[in-house]
């Protein structure tokens, strides 16, 4: 049986647990950051070498998983991520995707770690879409596809060094058109 050491309060006797049952919960967290830590190494690899199964298993991970997570902050004034509203091209149903935008006067960034995705060829198709950045909304058209090192002297230097440690090789511009 172990005993615990009983402190005096004001609001009564606290029992002081030993030094030791707090080592496990430190060890369990050390493990899971260096888990993330490799599993963040393991994703550089994978898209530094365009692993190409691997990356769809990523894209589908973050469809499945973090995106519903993402879309519950992206947009707003505080957050880093947007959301990109558009339309689909065969189903004309309505889609909202979580993306990270960097704006550049008259201008959205948004880079394209997977190559052309769903969200991106629905945009193409249908000319434009609507952002929801930093808590405003915004009419966006002329989507082109422009390669790294058109857009790198606009973007941020933290984000391009995110951008170039996955090897992100384009972005999807669009004109801003309007503000709601």
């Amino acid at each position: 049986m172990r005993q615990h050491a009983t402190i005096a309060s004001p609001v009564g006797p606290i029992r002081a647990k030993p030094a030791r049952s707090y080592l496990g919960a430190i060890q369990v967290l050390v493990r899971v950051v260096l888990m993330l830590v490799v599993l963040e190494a393991v994703l550089i690899v994978v898209f530094r070498l365009q692993v190409r199964p691997a990356i769809d298993a990523v894209r589908r991970f973050n469809r499945a998983v973090l995106n519903p997570a993402m879309m519950k902050l992206a947009g707003s004034a505080h957050w880093y991520a947007s959301v990109i509203h558009h339309q689909g091209r065969a189903s004309g149903r309505s889609y909202a995707t979580p993306v990270v935008v960097e704006q550049a006067g008259n201008h959205f960034y948004i880079p394209l770690p997977y190559g052309v995705t769903d969200w991106s060829a629905n945009v193409t198709a249908a000319g434009g879409c609507t952002i929801e950045h930093r808590g405003k909304l915004y009419h966006a058209a002329a989507p082109t596809i422009v390669p790294f090192a058109q857009a790198a002297p606009l973007i941020s230097a933290r984000l391009l060094r995110s951008l170039r440690l996955y090897n992100v090789r384009s972005f999807l511009r669009l004109d801003i058109t309007g503000e709601h």
